[in-house]
């Protein structure tokens, strides 16, 4: 066997690139953490070699286990583009384990784990204050580009992972979802079925430095839109 966080996965059990398009794919499933075991071993020596030389800031927590994405990736009209999950004091390796049912984007539960729901829950409180955190957590998903907790996202940092995470973007994209990018926007549209999105789906926010979901950061048009999508999203 080989352990890595809290994912367990036989060394000849790789899956596939990424999900099938019709896999109901969200944090915490059994594709969710088939693609996370992948990960772990193929960042296992690169994340080593990069803690070795890299700033506090930039260490990758590796002992927490990979992030790939946090929501439902596959159904949510709304997709977040992040440069990398967060880790503070509090972060543990079973933060991502806690997935109670028909609540996807689990962080805004509100018995989520502390470090997740601080961080999450001002970030989609606009939406949350519109629509309910059951109804939000069901309509807003993330991908990160690089899927190791740490304090800061370092963009000079390419792990074999980045075309596992870039082709979870491109899934998001071959379906109506709507693309908010909101760190490493340039990077993220090397995957040319992100880059070719038109406008209108593939979006930014008014500052690079704020990941928060609210008229304020998006803007009157594309605060209406996200807010229209995420209205009408038919999950029940």
């Amino acid at each position: 066997m080989v352990y890595f966080g809290h994912f367990l996965l036989l060394p000849f059990q790789l899956p596939d690139r990424f999900p099938e398009r019709d896999t109901p794919m969200k944090q915490g499933d059994h594709d969710w953490q088939r693609l996370a075991a992948a990960i772990s071993i193929e960042d296992a020596l690169p994340a080593k070699r990069h803690n070795a030389t890299a700033r506090p800031e930039h260490q990758l927590q590796l002992p927490l286990g990979p992030v790939p994405c946090v929501g439902a990736i596959t159904t949510a009209p709304i997709v977040l583009l992040l440069g990398r999950p967060v880790a503070d004091a509090r972060s543990t390796a079973h933060d991502y384990t806690f997935t109670p049912a028909r609540w996807p984007l689990a962080p805004i539960h509100p018995q989520a784990p502390p470090a997740l729901g601080e961080w999450w829950c001002p970030r989609v409180a606009s939406l949350v204050q519109l629509f309910g955190a059951q109804h939000v957590a069901n309509s807003v998903a993330a991908v990160y580009l690089t899927p190791w907790q740490t304090t800061m996202f370092d963009e000079r940092l390419r792990l074999p992972s980045r075309a596992r995470l870039l082709e979870l973007g491109a899934l998001a994209a071959s379906r109506d979802a709507i693309l908010i990018m909101m760190q490493g926007a340039a990077l993220w549209t090397e995957h040319p079925a992100i880059a070719s999105l038109p406008a209108a789906r593939l979006v930014s926010t008014k500052s690079w430095r704020s990941t928060e979901l609210s008229r304020r950061n998006l803007g009157d048009e594309l605060w209406d839109i996200v807010r229209k999508r995420v209205e009408v999203h038919a999950w029940i």
